[in-house]
């Protein structure tokens, strides 16, 4: 079952719990940065980007664990 609760948060741990370099779904598209340190979610309507730190990402067992693995404040 996928973890976060909006949107983007559960594109970002899909995309972190697999070996895919990007992934796209319900108008968010997810990838990687080039270091693979981040996770980078687009809302393609708005170009408004959301920022995950990736080590955060793959140990999280909770919703919460990845909202706060969120670098930018506010979700899309």
């Amino acid at each position: 079952m996928p973890l976060g609760e909006t949107d983007a948060d559960v594109l970002a741990y899909e995309l972190s719990q697999t070996d895919f370099d990007a992934v796209e779904r319900d108008g968010y598209r997810a990838a990687w940065n080039d270091e693979g340190t981040e996770v980078h979610v687009t809302e393609l309507a708005t170009g408004e980007v959301a920022e995950y730190n990736a080590e955060d990402l793959v140990r999280a067992t909770s919703d919460q664990e990845v909202e706060n693995a969120r670098n930018t404040p506010e979700p899309l």
